[in-house]
């Protein structure tokens, strides 16, 4: 059996979008896993390895240990791209470790095709979700919220296969982000920003204002005696209007935004009453009955400019029984159309809308953070990620030091008893022993360490997950190398910063918030001066009593009086103006000042950022640079200690050595290689650290802002060739 072809090296595995104009190839079409694609590239590497001859292999006994390769996480480069100091010696730091057994190799095959079918499942959204219907009845259903979402700790054990996780980078990425409960917290702030905007779009005070009124049956002024004692609601230039503004419970700094969003008020009313009279000049009796019913319409839209304007319709219907009327019953109608606007206190796009701008800058902000927090989750992974492959090279070095230890006493116990050496020799070798066999327990005691920190990173902790706790992680990716010798100057790395960087972003938006409330607080400042101009026209008709004469230009009934209203028979036009103005102000004096000085504290604390990123970048990169001496350092100690052996292997071919001493040089070729290791993971350490203060760290590692928002890192599942 032959795994999938092998296609590319380990550098093409990284997601990149079609070239524009570019027709998706077979491989794009059928959504070719990612992890069959690494499986044939594991193939072709162990074909490699099998067919390497023997003088290309490490001369301390054909330990491999990982070398630096081509890494999308890293921006490792590919070997024939690799400076000078990063490029693999001979018998030296060659690949990732050796696998030769074909179980192996499908066991990577077959979690692969596991992890593909999991990912194919895309989670679902926890966005809210818009009410659906008719327009009018829609805006009168709440929003859907979906429900939790379950963990991806399916997808997690599904990839275990036979008790061991074979686990890229990219895998190790992609489940601590579907599965990080922090994260998933964050992504329901990133669900509110859109709904917050539309709120503060809607206008009107911010949230925590009540407000409260009412209606009652409205008879217009002078429709019978019923309207003239009630006042009516439509005499003198307003008119029929039905108050429904209430008076805000609470204090809001500055200008209060107009309600934006058209509002429309309907009334309907109906009753009898029975009225006592103590005087006869309006009733001609003792008391009267009326009946009657009336409609108030409303239609009202606040002005981003500080202004309102208002339409009102209102009709009355009455009959009553009073000796003195001409008219009974009768209808009465009256329309206005009526605005007001501020033109000191309140007035200005410019600040009524500043909360839409406020809404939308902390979208932006919050969105910033929950970049911010996914690097760090990435820089974290990918730190636990390497650590636990250093780690287990690491115990095989150990391991390789033990069993020269064990080798050296089995060698002095048969010189010893040959008469060669002494018998205290033997006490030397046992000493050595044990000290490796500690050494070894050691190792293999940070490795489970590292193991169950990268485990907790990568797992749901709403339960225990006995499979996952048992489970053998074996890291598949090679240890990257990062290039250091091309690394831009220390100001092109601080311009991208500024460019990339949450922090720096999120500091200067921080600044124009603050701007934008000051300018709200300096405009509360000035008095209020309100205008106002309304127009109405009224309309009243109803049917003649016996024994009276009225005007036949009242006699009719509602159609009689709409006809009055449309011919503006009966026209009313005001207008004024109203101030007021504090004596001292200094409420709003005070707000002024407070929030110039909080503008003043931002302008600062955006200076600061920049200087503390500067000083973190130089400091990252001087990081490097040292990294870079100590593994140049480390791979010629390496090479020389190579030579060291070769020369003491010739040396016992040729009788002049003990075998003992070969043994020592083995482990100290051992001892080398392993410092070489650590310096090389030191070195990428220090590029992860780089490209997160560079807010790099999603782009080098291919992640996607919009897949993760939706709970879905890994996309789709499929890889571009």
């Amino acid at each position: 059996m032959t795994g999938p072809p092998c296609v590319g090296q380990a550098g093409s595995l990284r997601r990149v979008a079609n070239p524009p104009g570019e027709r998706s190839s077979p491989s794009r079409a059928t959504g070719l896993p990612r992890k069959l694609r690494r499986a044939g590239l594991v193939c072709k590497r162990l074909a490699a390895l099998r067919d390497r001859p023997a003088s290309a292999r490490s001369s301390e006994g054909g330990l491999e240990v990982p070398g630096p390769g081509k890494n999308a996480g890293c921006g490792a480069l590919a070997p024939r791209d690799r400076p000078a100091f990063v490029q693999p010696p001979e018998g030296g730091l060659t690949t990732r470790r050796r696998l030769t057994t074909c179980p192996t190799t499908l066991a990577v095959w077959l979690a692969s095709l596991a992890a593909f079918g999991l990912r194919a499942q895309t989670p679902p959204s926890i966005a809210p979700v818009k009410p659906q219907g008719m327009p009018f009845f829609r805006s009168y259903k709440p929003a859907s919220v979906p429900p939790l979402r379950t963990s991806g700790a399916g997808r997690l054990r599904g990839m275990i296969r036979s008790g061991t996780l074979y686990l890229s980078v990219r895998d190790a990425l992609e489940l601590a982000m579907e599965n990080d409960l922090d994260l998933e917290i964050a992504r329901y702030d990133a669900a509110r920003a859109p709904w917050d905007i539309q709120r503060a779009e809607s206008g009107g005070a911010l949230r925590g204002v009540t407000t409260g009124g009412g209606s009652a049956i409205r008879f217009g002024s002078g429709q019978g005696v019923a309207g003239s004692q009630s006042g009516g609601g439509g005499g003198g230039g307003g008119g029929g209007t039905s108050s429904l503004a209430g008076a805000a419970l609470i204090q809001q700094i500055g200008p209060v935004t107009p309600q934006l969003d058209p509002i429309e008020s309907f009334f309907a009313g109906t009753g009898h009453q029975t009225s006592i009279q103590t005087q006869l000049v309006q009733s001609g009796a003792n008391y009267f009955a009326y009946s009657g019913r009336s409609y108030t319409d409303q239609v009202s839209q606040g002005l981003l400019s500080g202004g309102t304007v208002r339409y009102t319709y209102q009709e009355s219907y009455l009959n009553e029984a009073v000796p003195l009327d001409v008219l009974n019953p009768t209808s009465y109608i009256n329309t206005g159309f009526s605005i007001s606007h501020n033109l000191l206190y309140g007035f200005g796009a410019r600040v009524n809308g500043r909360y839409i701008r406020l809404a939308r800058k902390n979208a932006s902000n919050g969105d910033l953070a929950f970049r911010s927090r996914v690097a760090n989750l990435a820089s974290s992974v990918l730190n636990l990620y390497w650590d636990l492959s250093v780690a287990a090279d690491g115990l095989k070095y150990k391991q390789r030091n033990c069993d020269l230890a064990r080798e050296l006493l089995s060698n002095t116990r048969l010189q010893i008893a040959a008469g060669a050496i002494p018998a205290i020799e033997q006490v030397r070798a046992q000493s050595l022993v044990a000290m490796q066999e500690q050494a070894l327990a050691v190792a293999r005691d940070f490795v489970a360490q590292r193991e169950n920190a990268l485990k907790d990173a990568l797992s749901w902790h709403d339960r225990p997950d006995p499979e996952l706790d048992a489970a053998h992680i074996v890291t598949v990716d090679p240890l990257p190398a990062p290039d250091v010798d091309r690394m831009p100057p220390l100001g092109a790395l601080i311009e991208t910063a500024r460019k990339n960087r949450p922090e720096a972003i999120v500091a200067r938006q921080q600044e124009e918030i603050a701007a934008i409330r000051a300018s709200g607080t300096a405009n509360g400042v000035l008095p209020t001066l309100l205008v106002r101009a309304r127009a109405s026209d009224t309309g009243q008709a109803g049917a003649p009593v016996a024994g009276a004469q009225p005007t036949a230009f009242f006699v009719g009934g509602a159609g009689n009086a709409l006809d009055q209203v449309l011919r503006r028979n009966f026209p009313n036009e005001s207008a004024g103006a109203s101030f007021t103005g504090k004596t001292w102000n200094s409420l709003a004096q005070a707000d002024t000042a407070i929030d110039e000085l909080a503008h003043r504290q931002s302008q600062l604390a955006r200076q600061k950022t920049s200087s503390d990123m500067a000083r973190d970048i130089a400091l990252e990169r001087l990081a490097i640079e040292q990294a870079a001496a100590r593994y140049r350092s480390a791979m010629q100690s390496r090479r020389l200690v190579e030579q060291l052996l070769q020369g003491e292997e010739k040396k016992w071919q040729a009788g002049a050595s003990t075998l003992a001493a070969v043994v020592m040089a083995r482990r100290q070729l051992a001892d080398s290689q392993s410092r070489e290791l650590e310096a090389a993971a030191a070195l990428v350490r220090g590029q992860i650290a780089l490209d997160q203060a560079l807010g790099l760290t999603l782009e080098r590692n291919g992640i996607r802002m919009e897949d993760v928002l939706r709970g879905a890192p890994g996309g789709d599942g499929a890889v571009s060739p």
